[in-house]
C-alpha cells in the first residue's frame, strides 16, 4: 500500500497500537484540532483526548502532550513541548512544529504506541 497524507475529512478512530484498544472515536479536527495528553487528580485541567486510563502517567504523557490539527485540509500532529516526547514513525517531533500524518504512520506520545485508523 502506498502511504499518502490523510485528508482531514471524516471520521478516525486512535487506538492504543499494542492491543487494538479504541482510544477514541473523533471527527476530522476542525479549526481548533484536539489536545491529546492526561487527566490527573492535582489539576482540573481535562485534555480533548484523555490517555489516563491507558496507563498515560506511566507512559509519561503530559497532561498537554500533542495536538491532532488541519492544516492545508489534512492531518498533523504538533508536539506541545512535551517532557518525553512525541514520536513519529520513530523520529521526535520537534516542539511546536507540525507533521503530517500519513497512512500507517506510527504515533508514540511518551513510550504509549498509538495508531490513526480512517473509519470512513
Amino acid at each position: 500500500m502506498t502511504r499518502v497524507t490523510l485528508s482531514a475529512t471524516g471520521y478516525f478512530e486512535l487506538r492504543c497500537a499494542d492491543d487494538g484498544r479504541v482510544v477514541a472515536r473523533i471527527a476530522a479536527p476542525g479549526v481548533e484540532g484536539y489536545i491529546l495528553g492526561r487527566s490527573d487528580s492535582s489539576s482540573t485541567y481535562i485534555p480533548d483526548i484523555d490517555l489516563a486510563e491507558f496507563g498515560a502517567m506511566e507512559h509519561g504523557i503530559s497532561r498537554r502532550h500533542a495536538a491532532l490539527v488541519r492544516l492545508r485540509d489534512s492531518l498533523h500532529m504538533v508536539d506541545l513541548e512535551s517532557a518525553n516526547g512525541t514520536f513519529l514513525d520513530g523520529r521526535r517531533l520537534q516542539p511546536e512544529k507540525p507533521y503530517p500524518l500519513q497512512t500507517e504512520s506510527v504515533l508514540r506520545l511518551g513510550t504509549l504506541n498509538l495508531t490513526l485508523i480512517k473509519t470512513d
